[in-house]
């Protein structure tokens, strides 16, 4: 949600059914307010920082309460609706428990009803495991600009299979 030209408000929940969790299922959200550092016509940097949640922290010291601080760039690309997005994030919960995240993505808009969306994640936790995961989805937009996300995530640096299916609901500019 806008509050002006350079500043918006940044609501970012999943949950997902997951086996390893004794509840057998995970989620997390944050709630970010995002500040444009620069927009010219093919690049955009920003900040983000805003408060975390996550109902099952890695370790059982942690909290599930912290807050996140997320570095964005972005660039459209030579290729009419193509673009790339780079985004470093740092996180502290409840308890000292840190980690960083990394984010790559690559998308296309082959129209104004498609996107479709290639993306890689390093979670690195400061005490723990690092993962790499990748993502591939296709949304679909309808006239209200409103759009339905579909793709499947695993993960890929060999570590136990994290297979997962991606829906995901996109809110139109002003929602």
């Amino acid at each position: 949600m806008p509050f002006g030209e350079q500043m918006s408000f940044v609501a970012a929940p999943w949950v997902e059914q997951n086996y390893d969790s004794q509840d057998g299922w995970r989620a997390e959200a944050t709630l970010s307010l995002k500040q444009a550092l620069f927009r010219g016509d093919e690049w955009a940097v920003a900040v983000q920082a805003g408060a975390l949640w996550n109902s099952h922290p890695a370790l059982n010291q942690c909290g599930e309460a912290g807050a996140e601080l997320r570095f964005l760039v972005g660039s459209s690309l030579p290729a009419e609706g193509a673009f790339v997005n780079l985004e470093a994030a740092t996180r502290a919960l409840e308890g000292g428990c840190e980690s960083e995240r990394f984010d790559f993505t690559a998308g296309y808009r082959p129209s104004h009803d498609w996107l479709l969306m290639g993306q890689v994640f390093l979670e690195a936790a400061r005490e723990g495991d690092e993962a790499v995961k990748a993502q591939f989805t296709l949304v679909r937009f309808g006239d209200s600009g409103r759009g339905i996300q579909f793709g499947l995530r695993n993960r890929i640096d060999g570590g136990a299979r994290e297979t997962a299916l991606v829906i995901g609901l996109w809110g139109a500019p002003g929602d």
